[in-house]
């Protein structure tokens, strides 16, 4: 991630929620991405994984964390890059992950 993709978060994010990978879908170009806290204010937000199309001539970077020597907590969160580590537009998934269901989660779930 370049430096400018991080941001301030006050805590770190919860550990991560248990998903149901599906089954992969009969394309050669498809890979996987798992689900990850994203930061909205002082609040993370689930972002489900799943089975994704690349955008051509992309990678995606997972998100990340680092403390500053000032004791500043910096999140990047999982973001697709072009050739010139400029942002892509994500894809939707092909084929999301799904939620246990012995568990109660939902995309607009918080971690405090």
């Amino acid at each position: 991630h370049p430096l400018g993709a991080y941001v301030e978060v006050p805590y770190p994010p919860p550990a991560a929620l248990a998903e149901t990978v599906p089954p992969e879908p009969a394309r050669s170009d498809v890979v996987w991405i798992d689900g990850e806290w994203v930061s909205h204010g002082s609040e993370f937000v689930w972002r489900r994984g799943g089975w994704f199309v690349p955008p051509a001539n992309s990678q995606f970077a997972v998100w990340r964390t680092w403390y500053r020597r000032d004791g500043r907590l910096m999140m990047a969160p999982g973001t697709w890059y072009d050739a010139k580590h400029e942002r892509v537009r994500a894809p939707e998934p092909v084929a999301p992950a799904t939620t246990p269901s012995n568990q109660l989660t939902s995309e607009s779930q918080t971690g405090r």
